[in-house]
């Protein structure tokens, strides 16, 4: 579940509770009782059935804009290229840093540093997963 069904599911629930102990103090008759109180739960179901159908179809169409996203040459090309661009960056900054007489700031080396190991672990993470998941679809 998502947290919009959390969101509609706990208000209609809560409304169902409040309106339950009003109809508990009006209705004499446990006939008349146990009566509203399965329309009242009917009613929190079909809230529940709908929030779950909205988030499910909220889910969808993210999904298809994801699918839509990667159609493109650029949107595939992001990642590799950023990927190469820090790994470019970074070997410049070394070998400059160490042969050709600049130095690196030293504010500027955890940066580097961070941006270097964010990139390597999200690059490799992200296509480990990528292959695991298509392995496990695949059976």
């Amino acid at each position: 579940m998502s947290w919009l069904t959390d969101i509609f599911s706990s208000s209609a629930s809560a409304i169902v509770d409040s309106v339950g102990s009003a109809i508990d103090k009006l209705v004499t008759s446990d006939e008349e009782r146990l009566a509203m109180k399965n329309e009242l739960v009917k009613i929190q179901l079909e809230a529940t059935l709908k929030a779950n159908e909205q988030a499910n179809e909220a889910e969808a169409q993210i999904t298809e804009r994801w699918k839509s996203d990667n159609e493109h040459l650029i949107t595939r090309l992001v990642r590799p290229l950023s990927f190469a661009w820090v790994i470019a960056l970074f070997s410049v900054i070394i070998i400059g840093d160490s042969n050709l007489g600049f130095s690196v700031k030293d504010a500027y080396i955890p940066v580097l540093e961070t941006l270097l190991v964010t990139m390597v672990i999200s690059y490799f993470g992200s296509r480990g997963f990528e292959k695991v998941s298509t392995i496990v679809k695949g059976k």
